[in-house]
């Protein structure tokens, strides 16, 4: 049994890793952590988990094969030297996620340089085979998992994309926030972020593709559509051959119907998954392409992605614990 511990457990993407580790068939829960919450059994702060032996602590002195990082951004580079060397480690927050220098440029300083290149980007589909020798593992964000799987069978065809991103109130985690509270959140299509989102250092990094984001913050609990634009001169037939290479992937569908329900990506369809549905139309008169992505930010953009990296790390099948479908009507 692989030995895991969740080092800030109590907001959403950590509350979906303990559920999905506590019912992978390799795992041993030893320790959930929360400043917060310690002393507390998991189900006060998680209620869906409830009938879990779990309480938070906020001791580190744990046993552990393979720890998650799951605090936010800034501070798993202020914590981890208190893990480096004893265990496997799956960071997903975005301190080590790119260069220093794009680090710089969309996060600003960084108090632990010298340990970015020792991370593997996190995203089975294109580092599979890094991932496997790993020590230190950076997951992606959800956003920019999205962007990239879109775009990686088009890389070095694009050099620059427009990016609409419709994104869930749960993106933004677990924080007392004014604008998150239901009054504020509900019925929305705000513009969350117009330009400069910090997901494009990892697109630029991944496709060397300027992908311009614009964020809107929509009437949704959990999942996210990034609809992409550029010009392009293809067709369809040549679209459906470069999304070929996805065939085989056990966590993209390629989503493009003449009829029925969906006929293109719509998050909808994926919630409670480890799923990503891709699909693409192109406008011939415009010679525009259009890209569609969806995914659940908590699964496939977070806690999902997280135990398909721990299980390419250990050797396990990379399904192992993730094969949900998705959960319908919602």
């Amino acid at each position: 049994m692989i030995k895991a511990a969740v080092v800030g457990a109590s907001g959403y993407i950590g509350g979906e890793l303990v559920r999905l580790l506590a019912m992978h068939p390799e795992v041993e829960i030893t320790a959930i952590t929360s400043r917060r919450y310690a002393g507390k059994k998991v189900h006060k702060v998680h209620p869906n988990l409830r009938g879990l032996n779990l309480r938070f602590t906020n001791d580190y002195n744990f046993d552990a094969d393979v720890i998650f990082l799951a605090v936010p951004h800034g501070e798993s580079m202020k914590i981890i030297d208190e893990f480096l060397g004893s265990a496997k480690i799956i960071d997903l927050s975005a301190d080590f996620r790119v260069s220093l220098d794009l680090y710089t440029k969309y996060y600003g300083e960084h108090v632990k340089p010298e340990l970015i290149d020792e991370f593997v980007y996190g995203l089975p589909e294109i580092h599979r085979e890094e991932i496997k020798k790993a020590e230190l593992i950076a997951n992606p964000g959800c956003n920019a998992t999205a962007v990239i799987l879109a775009l990686y069978p088009l890389k070095g065809e694009v050099s620059e994309a427009i990016v609409d991103l419709k994104v869930s109130s749960s993106a933004g985690g677990r924080r007392e926030n004014v604008a998150s509270i239901h009054p504020e959140r509900s019925h929305v299509v705000r513009v969350y972020k117009a330009f400069h989102h910090r997901h494009e250092a990892e697109v630029i990094q991944e496709t060397n593709v300027k992908a311009q984001f614009t964020v809107h913050s929509v009437d949704l609990v959990r999942g996210l559509l990034a609809t992409i634009y550029f010009k392009m001169e293809t067709s369809e037939k040549e679209l459906y051959k470069k999304f070929f290479r996805y065939l085989k992937e056990p966590f993209i569908r390629i989503v493009k119907e003449k009829g029925g329900i969906q006929r293109l990506p719509d998050p909808k369809y994926v919630i409670g998954s480890n799923f990503v549905d891709i699909g693409f139309a192109y406008d011939e008169e415009n010679q525009r392409v259009m890209l569609f992505s969806a995914l659940d930010n908590l699964i496939k953009g977070g806690a999902g992605q997280a135990v398909q990296n721990m299980n390419i790390a250990f050797g396990l099948d990379e399904t192992l614990g993730l094969n949900y479908l998705p959960v319908y009507p919602i």
